[in-house]
């Protein structure tokens, strides 16, 4: 996916994308993020913290609905209801500013949405590839959650601006 993601964004956003991963200056963070985001359109700014309740309310409506409306086979009904209860757990925290205390949590929410959105294809490790082909939007936005550590130990506010580039495409999706 790697090799392919390069047709679809720029080269700018791949190394914005490392340098996020990477760095611990916030400076650096804020201006890798606006690039980033720039992906998923335009109008991301977490400076202001309206902005960022809004995205917040919307991703979790969105998501929330996404859920919802997403047809499973009767053995995934389940996983359904413990996404949408990890859901609103997600947000409380983030709500009450612990955003490092929920990266994981995040990511596994992420996976099993996209698990219940194409079933078993979603864990081939083909998939990202697949996305990028039948839906470029979204192939980029797994591409991103893809690159994400599966644990980190950055500061809150790195975590959050992380976790909300993410939630911007979520909530515009």
């Amino acid at each position: 996916m790697n090799d392919l993601i390069k047709d679809f964004i720029s080269k700018d956003a791949i190394d914005s994308l490392d340098i996020l991963i990477s760095s611990s200056d916030s400076s650096e963070i804020s201006k890798s993020a606006v690039v980033v985001a720039s992906q998923f359109g335009s109008g991301f700014d977490i400076s202001q913290e309206d902005s960022v309740k809004k995205l917040i309310t919307s991703f979790k409506k969105n998501l929330t609905l996404l859920i919802q409306k997403t047809w499973v086979d009767q053995s995934d009904i389940s996983l359904k209801e413990e996404i949408l209860v990890m859901l609103e757990k997600y947000c409380a925290s983030i709500e009450k500013d612990k955003w490092s205390e929920v990266f994981a949590s995040f990511t596994k929410i992420l996976s099993d949405v996209v698990y219940l959105m194409f079933g078993s294809m979603a864990k081939s490790e083909d998939f990202g590839e697949y996305a990028l082909r039948i839906d470029p939007e979204f192939g980029i936005f797994w591409w991103y959650v893809k690159s994400l550590p599966s644990t980190n130990d950055w500061s809150n506010e790195k975590n959050k601006v992380v976790m909300l580039i993410a939630m911007f495409f979520l909530a515009n999706y």
